[in-house]
């Protein structure tokens, strides 16, 4: 967002650094929305990167016998017991 607002205000600088609008040529028009516009879908776009979640449909899931209603996950290596994260599950299964 910061990185959006110095472009944005770059921007707007070099508008008004421009002659009055009774000398400006459609030239410079197009550069400076050009500009704009472009700021603007860099920024979209590095807002719709990738999704750092971690995908449990891929992961093996097991209970451990020791530990009752527990479900821990292996690539994920976290243990949940009833549903909740435990930190003392996971540690006690995987080290």
């Amino acid at each position: 967002m910061r990185r959006l607002s110095l472009i944005l205000a770059t921007a707007f600088v070099a508008a008004t650094a421009n002659p009055p609008p009774a000398m400006a040529d459609k030239k410079t028009d197009a550069v400076v929305a050009g500009a704009i516009l472009g700021a603007l879908i860099a920024n979209a776009a590095r807002k719709n990167g990738a999704n750092h979640r971690f995908d449990y449909s891929t992961d093996t899931v097991f209970f451990p016998p020791n530990i009752p209603g527990a479900t821990c996950y292996t690539r994920a290596r976290t243990c949940y017991v009833r549903g909740n994260y435990s930190i003392w599950a996971s540690r006690r299964v995987f080290g």
